[in-house]
């Protein structure tokens, strides 16, 4: 209840400060109003409409620049809310305060690192195509890895706080459907197309690469984390002997019975995107 009302008031802050009211779900906002009369025709052409989500959205952008500074707190977000002349209390907007402005910035890298792979089969479909359902592209892989270990590089000084959000109850079941949905992309667009228990496997396996590599980097003082990036060869050649290992297992296991499995599971993890 107490948290009900916070929020009603905090909109109706907004909605008397910034000219922001709220329909159910959507937000509208509206800048650059006047209230002359010879001035509403152009006042009306100025109207601005946002969604709810996309005004969270946009103070999230404009809070990850306050990350270096502020770390994943409310404070970062005050200031976002801030650069868009909305006042600072919007972080009530953002219940699990760093929380949230983690789990953006992951879900924009996830994103990102899915466009540039996604291109760069557009531009090679033919080795894409070509990878059998048993193999894997290793240099996609590595690749695909270790821009997404990059794109961490500039809130690094802050990246263990964002790790320790991630253990909290409010924010765990987001970070692993994030986590899974990075594995599930690389393993894609490395050409896995496996429809049996190999598809656990090797997200398993490649999924405890890149969290070990992740931990291994926020300790990591060489020049441009190259002890990391010698770390990840090291992982990665474990997770092709660790191939060679699962291809004996299969041999022990009924197939129809994983094929069950690996169905249900999509479903479970909500990977069971249209492109496949």
């Amino acid at each position: 209840m107490a948290r009900s009302f916070k929020l009603e008031m905090l909109r109706k802050l907004l909605l008397e400060t910034y000219g922001i009211r709220h329909q159910g779900k959507a937000a509208v906002i509206i800048r650059g109003c006047s209230s002359k009369p010879d001035q509403r025709d152009h006042q009306q052409k100025e109207e601005e409409f946002l969604t709810e989500d996309e005004l969270k959205t946009s103070i999230l952008d404009a809070a990850l620049n306050f990350v270096p500074t502020h770390g994943w707190t409310v404070g970062a977000i005050s200031e976002g809310a801030k650069e868009h002349s909305y006042p600072g209390v919007a972080h009530g907007l953002f219940p699990r305060g760093g929380g949230d402005l983690m789990h953006h910035f992951v879900r924009q890298c996830n994103r990102d690192l899915s466009g540039q792979l996604r291109s760069r089969t557009t531009k090679d479909p033919d080795q894409h195509t070509q990878q059998s359902t048993s193999q894997l592209s290793p240099s996609t892989m590595r690749e695909a890895l270790e821009s997404r270990l990059r794109m961490i590089v500039p809130y690094m000084d802050h990246w263990p706080q964002a790790m320790a959000l991630t253990a909290r109850p409010a924010n765990v079941q987001e970070h692993f459907v994030n986590l899974g949905k990075l594995i599930d992309d690389i393993c894609y667009y490395s050409g896995d197309r496996s429809v049996d228990f190999s598809w656990y496997t090797r997200r398993l396996a490649l999924l405890g690469v890149y969290k070990s590599c992740e931990l291994h980097m926020v300790q990591d003082k060489s020049h441009d984390y190259q002890e990391t990036w010698d770390f990840l060869d090291r992982r990665l050649g474990d997770f092709t002997a660790a191939g060679r290992v699962k291809q004996d297992i299969e041999r022990l296991v009924n197939p129809d019975f994983f094929s069950a499995v690996y169905t249900v599971g999509r479903n479970i993890l909500g990977v069971n995107d249209q492109r496949r």
